[in-house]
């Protein structure tokens, strides 16, 4: 994101220049690209946004200013407790500056429904994930990154075996995002966003709930369940991120001896 960054900074500290001016464009062609849609003013479809008006890309208007109910073909849904437990963690890990949003989810979902790999490992499969594909601006890290956390459990197992069922899965995630957002495209999604930093922050941070509930509801209705004690993680908060680097300066010295 465009979507998947943070406008200003990234997880570690580092500034991130401005969206480059390709970002008026979608990824291939307007009726090709990843997330598709028609350019704004040009009689944008019905799933581009709720109205004529809206820029191309703009999430749905959701109900009562509630940026994280869940509507379209992924709502309204009844509240499940697991799916809003790993949606909060994934926005708290967002919000926190910690990670983006492709890792947010990746990791959010490891360190709820467990898994084969460990959160850390789950987030650093989704690093090449954001900014739409490392900058490119192509698919939403936080739907690349729903789609890898449920390949972690539904994907082929092993070699000669079946993957249908891991593409099923993928290809109905990738329908639910597009029709409940009007694009799965970074440079689509973020376009009417990408000048103001604090509303950019917003809409990824939401974005990246929206991922990480996505991959949560399929994942239980495919039977897979938390892990013991997972719904007990307290939330970090804006210190955690300090705290993080200066254990991860401490074990500097250890890592070179070794």
């Amino acid at each position: 994101m465009k979507t998947d960054t943070h406008p200003d900074t990234d997880a570690d500290g580092a500034a991130r220049a401005d969206c480059p001016d390709a970002c008026d464009l979608a990824c291939g062609s307007w009726d090709e690209g990843c997330g598709g849609g028609v350019p704004c003013g040009n009689g944008a479809p019905d799933d581009c946004s709720m109205s004529p008006d809206a820029p191309c890309g703009a999430p749905r208007p959701l109900p009562d200013g509630d940026s994280s109910a869940p509507v379209g073909l992924m709502g309204p849904a009844p509240a499940d407790p697991i799916v809003e437990a790993i949606r909060r963690r994934a926005e708290n890990l967002f919000d926190t500056r910690q990670l983006l949003c492709a890792e947010a989810v990746l990791h959010a979902v490891a360190e709820t429904l467990g898994g084969p790999l460990s959160p850390d490992q789950a987030a650093a499969l989704g690093t090449p994930f954001c900014q739409g594909m490392g900058g490119a601006g192509c698919t939403c890290g936080a739907l690349s990154g729903a789609v890898a956390a449920v390949g972690l459990f539904r994907g082929r197992p092993e070699r000669g075996a079946g993957g249908a069922k891991g593409r099923a899965l993928a290809r109905r995630m990738h329908d639910a995002f597009r029709a409940d957002c009007g694009a799965t495209c970074c440079r689509v999604l973020i376009r009417h966003v990408r000048h103001d930093k604090a509303a950019h922050f917003a809409q990824c941070r939401g974005l990246t709930g929206k991922g990480a509930a996505l991959a949560a509801r399929e994942l239980l209705a495919e039977g897979v369940r938390p892990r013991d004690g997972a719904l007990l993680l307290p939330a970090d908060t804006g210190l955690t991120p300090w705290r993080n680097r200066l254990r991860a300066l401490l074990r500097l010295p250890f890592r070179r001896r070794s």
